[in-house]
């Protein structure tokens, strides 16, 4: 009886299920049937274990087709950014003179949900020569190599995209 009051959106299970399990056939040698049996089962037990964080009584998931494709958008964005800066990392590590001036930055986001903060720090964090160490509230404390990696954080075009698909979408949720 506990299992079934434990998943409080169906709806949402079943999205985060699948997105998973895109996920994981996306990192599968193959497409048997026992790796298809493996990934779903897990896919489920990952969903299910984690419902009480991720699904909120009286806030059900939901979003619309034009905020998926707001989020790829963002996500063919977030790519760019990454392999852009890998070839500015690998630059500055194969340089002579290891032109680095690492430093802390403070940043405020104008993010207000807390799945949206999240995205956009682990988006900085995925972005090579940058860091985010703490996420407190709205203020994000990031490690940058350079100079020119701390302008390119505080000044990220990343963050008006994740403002557009947050400010549209009852899938993030939060305060």
């Amino acid at each position: 009886m506990y299992y079934i009051k434990r998943i409080i959106d169906p709806k949402g299970f079943l999205i985060i299920t699948v997105i998973l399990l895109g996920f994981w056939f996306l990192m599968s040698p193959t497409l048997s049937v026992v790796n298809i049996i493996i990934g779903t089962s897990c896919c489920l037990g990952i969903t299910y274990f984690w419902s009480p964080d991720l699904f909120r009584p009286g806030s059900p998931m939901g979003f619309t087709p034009i905020q998926v494709i707001k989020l790829m958008g963002y996500l063919v964005h977030l790519g760019y950014n990454i392999l852009i800066a890998n070839f500015a990392v690998a630059k500055i590590v194969l340089s002579p003179k290891m032109p680095i001036s690492p430093g802390f930055i403070l940043l405020q986001t104008k993010l207000r949900k807390e799945l949206s903060r999240v995205l956009y720090a682990n988006s900085i964090t995925l972005t090579p020569g940058t860091i985010t160490i703490d996420l407190n509230g709205d203020r994000l404390l990031v490690h940058a190599i350079t100079d020119e990696a701390a302008e390119g954080v505080a000044n990220w075009y990343m963050e008006d995209k994740m403002r557009g698909i947050e400010v549209s979408s009852k899938f993030w949720s939060g305060p």
